[in-house]
């Protein structure tokens, strides 16, 4: 069963891909920085209006209040702020040409949005020049006021148009009966007494209308009046018939008289009522130019794309790790392969930094000879710490063994660029160091390394011993060639025991590397070479790749150590890798996890290399 994260081995994942996710937030931060360095710059200006009517309005002439409610008034008045009616007289008021481009720019100038529990809208104008805004602002605003003035005094409007035509057409009728009756009596000059009944009757007329306004029909002054009537009308008819069409020409005279004074009034009031009509629209807060941009907000978008940036890294640097089927830890491999590890070997920089970039972030497989030489045990630099852990890892194979005789050893790993060439060389100087007779052996025939690292010859070598066209002791090398090579003389002079290393090299390259491994008479060979050596060390090619290592392993050692490297290869690859190894009925002795930061380590091992410094150095 799974043991569950703890704090620590989120920080280890981090840890791990910590470039990844440094170089995801500055892309996005870059890209922030980039996307708001685009935006256009916008400057704001606002105002404040309120929707309310006078408290005298329901007092004047044409007024109507009736169901007024405030709230679901300004809901609608918010509809008509951002109408294009109103985006379009705003155009008009800032000199922009008519058309639909305008309205367009103008509506999208400006927004409105209700205060909350009031009846206090807030317009916002924005524009590329604070003072553009304000003028936005003002623009809309005045554009609003007269469109409600408008929309307010239409009915009274109505009502005074409807007035006037009326009053106009009473007028034309009340010359023309006037002219009538001009030349009617110029034409009789003898009629006047149909006159006077006719005035007298049109009075009574008039009083019965007016009456008629208070009372009904059946009151007494109202039937009183009603037969004065009839005894005039009975008298008109008496008179000459040059009287009678006088009168009822004075009759209809005095009721249209009586019918345009009335309209007078009416259309006086009307007038009054117009002028009376005042908006609802009222301005509390005068829109005046902001200095400072509302956008883009570049402390906000700097803080949203940190926060960004840091979550791509942690979702990135996670994804990678669920994707990532390598193991990483000690505990992992042990448990996965069954085997122990053997030992842990720090990550060993090269002096040349480009060749550290070439092969940790472009993947290159190895190290120029140049590199190499400058990650060797040899070098003072790693005198102290780095040579400790590859005591640490012989004592181990030693007790893994578990003899004192001499024994040989193959180094392998599952697939290529794990370090074995590097563990394989440090390995051996280690022991050297530490008084063992050692021999290192060379004996990856398709892609031999060390001769270039000692700067040695590469022929004749060990194929050469296994083809029987040499003897081993004569192609043997030892400290006086390392010396002659290209390894810096001062470095081999200091080192302790280097004396004690002794190298076999490739030799000429076969083309039929495995059938020379095969039918080679190892047992002689190797009894020679324990006789004469306490370890022998074999540089092997890696085990998935050819089957040079399960011929070496099968024939030529006592054991073979699996060279990991941390995060490089799939899991499945190690454990196919042993089961190989244990198919070519070969003795696998453990894995040594290579290339180690002290940073990906368990909190256990974390410490070590720098604890040891500090014990050895008091």
């Amino acid at each position: 069963m799974e043991s569950e994260l703890t704090l620590y081995d989120y920080w280890r994942i981090i840890n791990r891909r910590k470039w990844v996710a440094l170089l995801v937030f500055a892309v996005t931060i870059f890209s922030t920085m980039f996307y708001t360095r685009l935006q256009p710059t916008v400057y704001r200006s606002q105002s404040l209006i309120k929707i309310k009517p006078p408290a005298s309005y329901a007092k004047m002439p044409g007024a109507d209040l009736v169901d007024y409610d405030p709230w679901s008034a300004v809901a609608t008045e918010l509809k008509v702020i951002t109408s294009s009616e109103i985006s379009e007289r705003a155009a008009a008021k800032l000199g922009l040409p008519s058309g639909a481009a305008s309205i367009a720019e103008v509506s999208h100038s400006y927004k409105v949005e209700r205060l909350q529990e009031s009846n206090l809208i807030a317009l916002y104008a924005f524009s590329s020049a604070p003072e553009r805004a304000a003028n936005i602002a003002t623009a809309v605003i005045e554009a609003y006021k007269e469109f409600d003035l408008e929309q307010k005094s239409l009915q009274a409007r109505k009502t005074l148009q409807d007035i006037s035509f009326r009053k106009d057409e009473v007028e034309d009728n009340l010359r023309s009966l006037e002219r009538q009756k001009q030349n009617f009596v110029e034409r009789n000059p003898r009629t006047g007494l149909g006159s006077a009944l006719a005035n007298q009757l049109a009075d009574l007329e008039i009083r019965k209308r007016q009456m008629l306004e208070k009372y009904t029909s059946n009151h007494p002054d109202v039937r009183n009046l009603e037969q004065r009537i009839e005894v005039v009308q009975s008298k008109l008819g008496e008179i000459p018939a040059q009287d009678l069409q006088l009168a009822r020409i004075s009759r209809e005279l005095r009721m249209q008289e009586d019918l345009y004074t009335t309209l007078n009034k009416q259309y006086e009031e009307a007038k009054l009522g117009v002028s009376s009509i005042v908006s609802f629209v009222s301005v509390v807060n005068k829109p005046v130019p902001d200095q400072a941009p509302v956008s883009p907000n570049r402390a906000l978008n700097m803080m949203a794309g940190s926060v960004l940036g840091v979550f791509l890294a942690v979702v990135l640097v996670f994804l990678l790790e669920n994707l990532d089927v390598s193991i990483s830890t000690i505990e992992d491999i042990e448990n996965f392969i069954k085997l122990p590890v053997l030992g842990i070997i720090p990550n060993i920089l090269s002096e040349k930094h480009i060749d550290n970039w070439l092969t940790q972030v472009f993947k290159k497989e190895r190290y120029t000879v140049d590199a190499f030489r400058s990650v060797l045990v040899v070098n003072r630099r790693y005198a102290t710490g780095i040579i400790e852990s590859y005591h640490t890892l012989r004592t181990n194979i030693m007790s893994q063994l578990n003899t004192k005789e001499s024994v040989s050893l193959v180094f392998s790993s599952a697939g290529a660029a794990e370090g074995k060439t590097l563990t394989a060389v440090n390995f051996a100087l280690a022991s050297a160091h530490s008084g063992l007779r050692t021999l290192l052996i060379d004996a990856d025939l398709r892609r031999p390394a060390i001769n270039q690292i000692f700067g040695t010859r590469k022929e004749p070598g060990l194929s050469d011993v296994l083809t029987g066209r040499s003897e081993w002791r004569d192609v043997m090398l030892e400290s006086a060639d390392f010396i002659m090579g290209g390894l810096d003389y001062d470095q081999l002079m200091r080192f302790p025991g280097i004396e004690n290393l002794k190298i076999l090299n490739c030799g000429t390259q076969p083309d039929n590397v495995i059938d020379i491994l095969n039918s080679s008479n190892w047992r002689d060979l190797m009894a020679d070479l324990k006789s004469e050596f306490d370890l022998i060390i074999f540089d092997a090619p890696p085990v998935l790749l050819f089957a040079d290592s399960l011929m070496l392993a099968k024939h030529a050692s006592d054991g073979v150590v699996l060279v990991y490297k941390a995060g490089k290869i799939a899991r499945g690859a190690l454990k196919r890798a042993k089961e190989q190894i244990g198919g070519a009925n070969a003795r696998m002795v453990g894995v040594v996890l290579n290339g180690v930061r002290a940073s990906e380590m368990g909190p256990q091992y974390g410490n070590y290399y720098y604890d040891y410094k500090n014990y050895v150095s008091r």
